[in-house]
């Protein structure tokens, strides 16, 4: 655009230019003839046939030098409007990335929206009909079934607390008879062990000497009788 810019600034230079040496042609042709003029108003028919071809050479030239200055104008013009118009091409290179990116995005998260959009019209559709048969009802019975409802959330209320005592007494029962059965396993583990000392240290019974004196001589020390 900047390019534009300056050539249409060059052009207005230009042609303000050509006009201000025209009128000064102007003025001072009328103001007193050239010598060229003067010349040629006294030069003879053939001279005069040569002279004029000699101002067509003139006047061509002028006017393929004007056609030179104008493409070169218009060249100048149209390399800025190309450099727009490839900025412009890169920059909707750019949106065309980004549009990409965002459709890529909305396409990912759109289904889910949609359906969600769908669930909530069919909310809002039975909202409205629950609302339209709460206004055909009787008042009286809409707040009759207010108090039961109050009624039954009370007595839920009342039930869950119920629950929650039995469930923490079922937990303390739990840890009295964990505690229970880790008793009774020490008192097994101690009968146990009383039973193998009694057993070590008890004495012979009366019977147990007499079949032993029967068989056999003692000849160890006599130990303890148990009765």
């Amino acid at each position: 655009m900047a390019n534009q810019f300056q050539s249409c600034r060059e052009l207005k230079k230009y042609i303000s230019e050509g006009r201000r040496i025209v009128r000064e042609i102007e003025t001072e042709t009328f103001e007193e003839n050239p010598p060229l003029f003067r010349e040629y108003m006294e030069a003879s028919p053939e001279f005069k046939v040569l002279m004029d071809n000699q101002f067509k050479n003139v006047k061509s030239h002028a006017r393929l030098l004007s056609k030179a200055m104008w493409y070169e104008w218009r060249t100048k013009l149209q390399e800025g409007l190309r450099e727009g118009l490839v900025r412009i091409a890169e920059g909707m290179d750019d949106d065309d990335k980004v549009l990409k990116k965002q459709q890529d995005l909305l396409a990912s998260v759109l289904p889910d929206m949609v359906r969600h959009f769908e669930s909530l019209e069919r909310e809002h559709e039975d909202l409205e009909e629950v609302a339209r048969e709460l206004e055909d009802c009787d008042p009286e019975e809409l707040q009759n079934a207010r108090k039961d409802l109050v009624s039954i959330d009370q007595a839920i209320a009342e039930r869950k607390r119920k629950i929650e005592e039995l469930r923490s007494q079922m937990e303390v029962s739990q840890a009295s008879a964990e505690s229970l059965a880790k008793q009774k396993q020490q008192y097994l583990k101690e009968i146990k062990e009383a039973d193998k000392t009694r057993e070590e240290c008890r004495g012979w019974t009366s019977k147990e000497v007499s079949a032993i004196k029967g068989t056999s001589t003692l000849t160890t020390a006599p130990r303890i009788f148990a009765n």
